[in-house]
C-alpha cells in the first residue's frame, strides 16, 4: 500500500475501533476472573477491536511518519480518539464515562500539539546546523 491517502484512512478506521473498544470497556467494566482481570461475556467484540484497532493503527502511523504526510500523522489516531469520545458518552453519562471521555479528549488534543512542537523544535535544530 504506497498511497499515504489510503494509509490515513485505514489508521482512522483503526484507531476509531481501537477508542470505540476502549468505551465499550468503559461502559462494561472489568470483573474478576482466576487469571486477573477481563470484559465480561458479551465483550468479545470490544476485545476483538482493542488488539486489532491498536496493532494496524499502529503500524498504519508508523508507516505515516516516513511519508509526506508524516507531519499530519498524529491526526489519525487524534480523528479516532475524537469518534470515541462521542461512542463513551453515547453509552452512559455516568462518571466513568466523562472520565473516559475527558482522557480520550486530552489525548485527541495533545498529541497532534506534542509532535508539532517535536517537529519545530527539530526544523530549528537542523537550521541551526546547517552551513551558513
Amino acid at each position: 500500500m504506497t498511497n499515504p491517502a489510503w494509509r490515513v484512512a485505514l489508521g482512522v478506521v483503526a484507531s476509531s475501533a481501537f477508542f470505540w473498544a476502549v468505551a465499550g470497556a468503559v461502559d462494561l467494566g472489568l470483573e474478576r476472573n482466576r487469571k486477573g482481570y477481563a470484559l465480561p461475556d458479551g465483550g468479545g467484540w470490544y476485545t476483538l477491536a482493542l488488539f486489532a484497532g491498536f496493532i494496524v493503527a499502529y503500524f498504519s502511523v508508523a508507516s505515516l511518519a516516513d511519508t509526506t504526510a508524516g507531519r499530519h500523522a498524529a491526526l489519525v489516531p487524534a480523528a479516532g480518539a475524537c469518534f470515541g469520545v462521542v461512542s463513551c458518552l453515547l453509552m452512559g453519562q455516568q462518571a466513568r464515562h466523562w472520565v473516559a471521555a475527558v482522557v480520550m479528549a486530552l489525548i485527541a488534543s495533545v498529541l497532534p500539539l506534542v509532535v508539532h512542537l517535536r517537529n519545530r523544535a527539530r526544523r530549528a535544530r537542523l537550521g541551526a546546523d546547517a552551513p551558513a
